[in-house]
C-alpha cells in the first residue's frame, strides 16, 4: 500500500482497492501471494512434495500400521540437500506427533526398532547423543500446515519454521545458509504465504520468517512488490 499511496496519494482505503482490483483484472499487476503482487506474470510454481529416504519410508509404515489413526509427519534432514549449498552428509529422521502421543511413541520405538530414538533433544543433548540415521520424536504443534494428499508428509510452509523454530534440525546446517536457502525455495516452489505467516506466528517465529521473506522480496529481479492491504 504504501508504495501505491505514494503515487495516488488522493485515494481513499475504498478507491484504493478498487484501484488494485482494476490493475489485477487488467493484468497489470498479478497476485503472487497474500498481499504479495507482481507487474510480470510470474512463472508457475511446482508443488513441494518430498522424497524420503527408505528409512523413513519404513518408519511411516510402521507408524500407520500400529497406530492408523495417529497424526503425526516426517521430515529428514538429507531433504534440505536441494537447497543447501553446502550438503548434509548424514541424515536425520523427525517424526512430530500429536503432542498427548508423543511420549507413548517414542517409548514404543525404543522397543520395536533398532535405531536410535532421542525425545525432544536440546542442541546440546542432541550434539551428545546423535548418531547416524537416528530418529528424533517430536510434538507436532497444533495447527501446522499439513498435506491433504500426503498428509504424513511436510509441507514447505512448515519446513521454513521448523527449521527455524525447531533447535534440533536448525542445529544440521549453518544459520548463514538461511538467507540462499529460503531464496532457493522461493524461486522453486509455489508457497501459500497465509499458512506459512500464520504458522510462522504459532511457533513464535513470525519476526524471523518476515525477515529472510523480505530479504528474497527483489528475488524475482525487482518484480515482486509488498502491498499491505
Amino acid at each position: 500500500m504504501q508504495i501505491f499511496r505514494k503515487e495516488k496519494a488522493d485515494l481513499d482505503d475504498t478507491a484504493f482497492r478498487w484501484a488494485l482490483y482494476g490493475m489485477l483484472y487488467s493484468h497489470k499487476l498479478f497476485r503472487i501471494g497474500y498481499d504479495s503482487y507482481a507487474t510480470d506474470k510470474p512463472p508457475v510454481l511446482a508443488e513441494y512434495i518430498p522424497s524420503y529416504s527408505d528409512k523413513a519410508k519404513r518408519l511411516e509404515n510402521v507408524l500407520t500400521k500400529r497406530y492408523p489413526e495417529l497424526e503425526f509427519v516426517i521430515f529428514e534432514s538429507v531433504l534440505l540437500n536441494e537447497f543447501l549449498n553446502h550438503q548434509i552428509a548424514q541424515n536425520t529422521i523427525y517424526v512430530q506427533v500429536e503432542k498427548d502421543m508423543s511420549a507413548y511413541i517414542f517409548s514404543q520405538l525404543q522397543e520395536e526398532l533398532d535405531e536410535r530414538i532421542l525425545m525432544r533433544p536440546g542442541k546440546s543433548e542432541y550434539g551428545k547423543y546423535w548418531t547416524k540415521d537416528c530418529i528424533v520424536v517430536l510434538d507436532l504443534i497444533s495447527q501446522s500446515p499439513l498435506s491433504t494428499q500426503f498428509p504424513h508428509a511436510i509441507t514447505v510452509e512448515k519446513m521454513l519454521v521448523d527449521i527455524i523454530a525447531e533447535r534440533s534440525i536448525a542445529a544440521t546446517f549453518s544459520p548463514s545458509e538461511f538467507p540462499s536457502l529460503y531464496a532457493n525455495v522461493l524461486s522453486a516452489y509455489s508457497i501459500d504465504r497465509r499458512k506459512l505467516n500464520r504458522y510462522a506466528g504459532r511457533r513464535g517465529k513470525a519476526e524471523e520468517v518476515r525477515e529472510y521473506l523480505e530479504e528474497q522480496s527483489e528475488c524475482f529481479q525487482g518484480r515482486c512488490t509488498q502491498l499491505n492491504t
